[in-house]
């Protein structure tokens, strides 16, 4: 439309324009936005320790302490089989991956609620929020990296036994980064209803601590047994039995338990942005 001899004699001004839809244009939005990624991840870091009297100690003591326990109780008591592998290095392999989805969902899950100030005053792509606060969940899952290669260590020079194995390396990087995508994938789903409704967070945690019973992290990866089928349908058992196999060369690549979670992390992933894109719009307005 031409503009009027009164808006031309006014002279240039602002246009207001629809918003361009569809992924593309949101991704693109994302890399333009992307130094934002790194405040709101250090924003993010920050509430790991706030009003804490140990202070960072925490970033330690988080996956430390659960790992000294669970070794203790499972391992010790309870004399759960680690496939020759000494139980701590068994579930510290187990639980880096793990740990990683389970902090990364919750993280982004809350991602919305945490900035919600923002979201009233200034405009970010919305889909920025999410993936930049799990970096909690990825400094946890350095330390336990951390954690693991101390215990190789320990063990290489106590036992004589080198249970790392570099060649398997991808199909850890692999893991992590298929337990990335599917955290990402269910925040999308869980973040904007979390504004407004902590159930969805409690709910949440509750649903991930009964997954962690279906998920190979404190037991080995069962292939026989009436419901040891039903593991292949859950896709963190492939991720976890997938980084077990890159870092110590435990169990062999299932390719059709591989395609099945690689399938199941796409539809959660692509539905989540589905759903995202089109709720993104009223997150500002439930604020």
């Amino acid at each position: 439309m031409d503009a009027s001899p009164d808006q031309t004699a006014l002279g240039p001004g602002w246009v207001i324009e629809p918003r361009r839809e569809g992924l593309v244009a949101r991704l693109r939005d994302v890399w333009r936005y992307r130094r934002l990624l790194q405040f709101f991840a250090s924003k993010s870091l920050q509430k790991l320790y706030a009003r804490t009297a140990l202070g960072r100690s925490w970033i330690l003591i988080r996956p430390l302490f659960p790992l000294l326990v669970s070794t203790v109780v499972f391992g010790g008591v309870l004399g759960v089989g680690s496939q020759g592998v000494p139980y701590f290095l068994f579930l510290a392999v187990g639980s880096a991956t793990w740990d990683l989805f389970n902090q990364a969902t919750l993280w982004g899950t809350r991602s919305l609620e945490m900035n919600r100030s923002f979201l009233t005053k200034i405009y970010i792509p919305r889909l920025i929020l999410p993936m930049a606060n799990m970096a909690p969940a990825v400094l946890n899952f350095v330390i336990h990296l951390g954690i693991i290669v101390v215990a190789v260590l320990y063990y290489g020079i106590r036992r004589g036994e080198w249970y790392l194995t570099p060649l398997g390396l991808p199909w850890a990087f692999l893991a992590v980064l298929m337990a990335l995508l599917l955290a990402l994938g269910i925040s999308l789903w869980t973040s904007v209803p979390a504004m407004v409704m902590r159930d969805v967070r409690f709910t949440l945690t509750y649903v991930l601590g009964f997954w962690l019973l279906l998920t190979p992290v404190l037991y080995p990866l069962p292939r026989t047994g009436k419901y040891g089928w039903l593991l292949v349908l859950n896709p963190m058992a492939s991720v976890v039995n997938t980084f077990k196999y890159g870092v110590l060369g435990l169990d062999a690549i299932n390719p059709l338990d591989l395609g099945i979670a690689l399938l199941v992390i796409g539809v959660v992933l692509g539905s989540g942005l589905w759903f995202f894109g089109r709720a993104e719009g009223t997150a500002a307005d439930k604020a």
